[in-house]
């Protein structure tokens, strides 16, 4: 956690960061426009901005990957698509935001203003998330096309996020890596106009007090607000996003249906179509989440209504966008860009051996969460409880959470035992992590049961006014929290990135010297150097003793970056290096050269910099 004073020396944020901003809002409110068009009157506006970032991420997934198209096409047919829907909106006459967004968005500046200079920094983001955004900015297409080879660890991975990056990179004539935050939280936005719509109803919570209490449900009070996801260019937050929309929109096609309003039904099938093809488009995982999504629709269809002949029909349908988007994408990673994304392995190769230290381990996360997963299998429990005893309508909700908590926890045991490996299965890597993709919808489900505990006219009246108050003065006494791209490290690693590249010729070859690193300060040089693998090869802490002078020996690199030191490293290299500062080395016969030396600021061990 970096000191106040330097959190907020590094507030203000650049003219450049200020540009992208203000550029991504109109990428925002692009995508808003085309989803209240595609939606029309009978639609949930709530949802409008990932409706509409779900049609234009599938015009350009398909066009880009399976059709080949450039991208500078793809963005002129999607400003005619902007174009023409705002025309139909305002042929409409109807209003583009729900009413109350405005307050909600109005209440956004405090985590903008801390959140508007952020960089990137988490391990993933400079694995492929950054480095995918970067290539597609560059090159102005997908990877392959006979173009160079990316330097992402996935290349194929779902572009829906780096699209974003793309979009306001182009307005602003520049790489604009620090935008995802931002696009995050106007997504959190229209969920918390949801989350508020579910509590009060659809006639109440305009005011500013349900504006500030919706936007603290789904960031600071959340259970699953994760800063290091939710301010970064993950695809955490684009996936709860979809889930909760998705989840909610198709049960209100559902009661729509046993209602017999076919003008609402056909509204929302829409937008549940583009916001389920929004799923495979954001992160290759999301598979899980349509199959057990459409399960437990049924569930809730049998359970709370009357299915009659043809009524699939339509949902049939509104599967078709979905479909064609990933047999769209699956052509391209399959002829074109190759693999480059997680596999399951073969039946036979499954790692049943692991079960008991997977489930040891996925228990212990769970009850270092406890918030959550307690909160989570009550809810479940309530919900699997509607399925035999009498329920309100209210329950559909509860028990489609269920159906889709249950499901996808079972789905992540199986991602331990049949895709991961080794340290990253026992551990159950990322359990907690990925669990947060349910958090939204935790949230939607236990609104129905607050409702039953709603304080009397004088309470809420207080809390009307104590709500924006604390939506103001609750980020900024997290503010040290929220800044977590300030890890010394991380900013000294940007420094010398930024020092070393002049001193580099193209290709440089660099080995990335860290032992007593555990290997995750790879990356992020590799990274801040520019395009390309400029690193292959790394010692780290989990490289076996004895095996330093063997791996500079048979290494093919020409240069080394010396990170940290032990007494083995110094005697392999066979120069007197200072141990607080590292150093970048340079082939110089059969041994190595000084080329510069950076000290350490403010600290002598960086191992010692927790995160």
């Amino acid at each position: 956690m970096p000191p106040l004073p330097q959190v907020l020396s590094a507030l203000p944020p650049s003219p450049s960061q200020v540009v992208a901003a203000l550029a991504l809002f109109v990428v925002a409110l692009a995508f808003s426009v085309v989803g209240a068009a595609v939606g029309g009157r009978d639609r949930l506006p709530e949802a409008d901005l990932p409706v509409g970032w779900a049609v234009v991420a599938a015009l350009f997934t398909v066009g880009g990957g399976a059709l080949r198209l450039p991208f500078t096409s793809l963005a002129v047919v999607g400003i005619v698509l902007v174009v023409g829907s705002a025309a139909v909106v305002a042929a409409r006459r109807q209003p583009l935001f729900e009413p109350g967004m405005a307050k909600t968005l109005l209440l956004l500046p405090p985590l903008l203003a801390i959140t508007l200079s952020m960089q990137p920094s988490q391990w993933d983001e400079f694995t492929q998330w950054m480095p995918n955004a970067r290539y597609i900015v560059l090159f102005n297409a997908f990877p392959g096309h006979g173009l160079p080879a990316s330097d992402s660890v996935f290349p194929s991975y779902p572009y829906a996020i780096p699209l974003v990056t793309w979009l306001v990179s182009r307005l602003v004539g520049h790489f604009a890596d620090g935008i995802s935050p931002l696009f995050n939280l106007l997504l959190l936005a229209g969920v918390a106009r949801l989350m508020v719509r579910l509590f009060q109803g659809d006639s109440n919570g305009r005011g500013w007090g349900a504006a500030a209490w919706g936007l603290l449900a789904v960031t600071i009070l959340s259970p699953t607000f994760v800063p290091k996801l939710v301010l970064s260019a993950y695809a955490d937050t684009a996936t709860a996003v979809a889930v909760v929309f998705a989840g909610v929109i198709g049960l209100s096609v559902l009661e729509a249906q046993g209602e017999g309003d076919g003008a609402r039904v056909r509204a929302r099938l829409v937008q549940f179509a583009a916001l389920f093809a929004l799923l495979p488009m954001t992160k290759q995982g999301n598979f899980a989440f349509m199959g057990l999504l459409l399960v437990a629709f049924a569930v809730v269809a049998l359970r709370f209504g009357r299915p009659r002949p043809g009524q699939a029909l339509p949902w049939l349908a509104a599967l078709g966008p979905a479909v064609v988007v990933v047999v769209g994408w699956r052509y391209h990673v399959a002829t074109l860009a190759g693999q480059g994304e997680m596999d399951m392995r073969s039946f036979a190769a499954w790692q049943w051996e692991l079960l008991p230290r997977i489930l040891r381990s996925m228990a212990s996360v769970a009850t270092s969460k406890s918030g959550y997963f307690v909160l989570g299998f009550v809810l479940s429990a309530i919900g699997v409880r509607s399925l035999f005893r009498p329920a309100p309508a209210a329950m559909r909700v509860v028990l489609a959470f269920a159906v889709v908590f249950l499901g996808y926890n079972a789905f992540l045991l199986l991602v331990y035992v049949a895709i991961l490996h080794g340290d990253e299965s026992t551990n159950a890597a990322s359990y907690w992590r990925y669990n947060t993709h349910v958090g939204l919808l935790l949230l939607a489900a236990a609104m129905p049961l607050l409702r039953r505990f709603r304080p009397g006219p004088e309470v809420l009246r207080r809390l009307a006014v104590v709500g924006p108050v604390l939506a103001v003065v609750v980020p900024a006494a997290f503010i040290t929290h929220l800044r977590f791209d300030l890890h010394p490290v991380k900013v000294y690693i940007r420094e010398v990135a930024a020092d070393m590249t002049p001193l580099l010729p193209p290709d440089p070859r660099i080995m990335v010297v860290d032992p007593r690193g555990a290997g995750t300060y790879r990356q992020v040089l590799d990274y801040h150097l520019g395009f390309g693998r400029q690193v292959v090869s790394d010692i780290r802490s989990s490289s076996p003793p004895g095996s330093f002078r063997p791996q500079l020996e048979s290494t093919k690199a020409e240069r080394l970056w010396v990170h940290t030191q032990t007494a083995e490293m110094t005697q392999a290299i066979g120069l007197d290096l200072s141990p607080q500062a590292s150093h970048l080395l340079e082939r110089a016969g059969a041994g190595w050269r000084l080329v510069r030396s950076w000290p350490f600021p403010g600290y002598t061990d960086p191992t010692a910099m927790k995160e």
